[in-house]
């Protein structure tokens, strides 16, 4: 974690049922009170198409579910859907009714593609389960987005939270491209990858994640969400090397005024809920949530480039608080001159 002088924003499971349900071995499994029909035979787990255009979702690769049933069980087995969550696929034995089973999506990105790729998903629907290749993730930001608790289940609730959090992505973004021309230089910002999500329930509620991003206004609990949110990502997904940054936001339903505890820990940029829970222009004036939304993911990003608060760095320039590594905030917070160098030569701008 940075050593550094805080800013104002940096001070300032349903559960498992366990009992009655499947488990998918390693992870564990949703239960439908009202399974849908079987689902038909060769299907491929979520085909790469791109929903936005600067969402890079090149290494992420379907997972034939036939393929992984028949693998695990033999030919004789076939997947079937119980559910539109992301657990409701099993396998069933093809010459009776009943006898359903879990279905190893680890063993099946293991299979499939061997060593080097992850398993990811893109949401929690039925359809968002996806082969990462995670070796070639090099020199991008890769957001992710862990789920309270109590909206696990919800497909459209977290749906909505990953709209909202693209948008502040995509606005923060086009903020730091449009900055960087600002001193004659090239147009440059910084590669986003589609944005996953913590594909294991977590064990808190929506209103203890509040509850901990509201906790980081003293010195003694400054960092507590930033390490539960780390530790959440690590529960599904690689500790991120050198050449990876994560953005991580939590969803935990409509939460547009929790806004504390944004920070940053080598290559972890961590925001509060505000930012899956509210939708943002991707140019041009910002109201106050969303101003303070896109500052708080681009800022903690902007650490993750190698820059430093402006007025430590740059204490001489008259200007210096109203750039986003200090106090301001899009879409009026500039960049200094030497933090536009600065990203120039930054591997993750391009």
């Amino acid at each position: 974690m940075s050593a550094r002088t805080l800013t104002l924003l940096e001070r300032t499971r349903h559960a498992w049922r366990l009992g009655a349900c499947l488990v998918l071995l390693a992870f564990p499994q949703a239960c439908d009170r009202n399974p849908a029909a079987p689902a038909a035979e060769g299907l491929l787990i979520g085909p790469p198409v791109r929903s936005f255009p600067v969402f890079d979702n090149s290494q992420y690769f379907p997972i034939d579910l036939q393929l992984a049933v028949q693998q695990q069980y033999g030919s004789a087995y076939t997947a079937v859907q119980v559910s539109n969550h992301l657990y409701g696929w099993r396998a069933k034995y093809k010459y009776w009714t009943g006898g359903l089973y879990s279905i190893d999506m680890a063993r099946a990105v293991r299979d499939q593609y061997g060593s080097g790729y992850v398993l990811g998903a893109v949401g929690v629907g039925i359809n968002d389960w996806r082969a990462v290749r995670w070796s070639a993730l090099t020199n991008v930001v890769l957001p992710v987005m862990p789920i309270a608790s109590d909206y696990f289940f919800n497909v459209d609730s977290v749906a909505w939270g990953l709209a909202n959090f693209r948008s502040v992505l995509v606005t923060i973004r086009n903020w730091y491209g449009l900055r960087m021309t600002l001193y004659g230089g090239p147009s440059k910002t910084f590669r986003l990858l589609q944005p996953l999500v913590v594909f294991l329930q977590s064990s808190r509620t929506a209103a203890q994640w509040n509850a901990l991003s509201s906790s980081t206004t003293d010195d003694l609990h400054r960092y507590d969400f930033m390490y539960a949110v780390d530790s959440e990502y690590q529960r599904s997904y690689p500790v991120p090397g050198s050449v990876l940054r994560v953005a991580i936001v939590p969803f935990t339903g409509n939460s547009p005024d929790v806004w504390l505890g944004a920070a940053d820990q080598a290559a972890y940029a961590v925001a509060p809920p505000r930012a899956s829970s509210v939708t943002c222009p991707s140019t041009g004036p910002l109201d106050y949530r969303c101003s303070d939304a896109t500052y708080a993911i681009g800022h903690e990003l902007g650490h993750g480039f190698s820059l430093h608060h402006s007025c430590d760095t740059y204490p001489n320039d008259a200007n210096c608080a109203n750039s986003i590594m200090q106090t301001g905030k899009p879409w009026d917070a500039i960049l200094l001159p030497g933090e536009v160098t600065t990203l120039q030569s930054s591997p993750f701008f391009f």
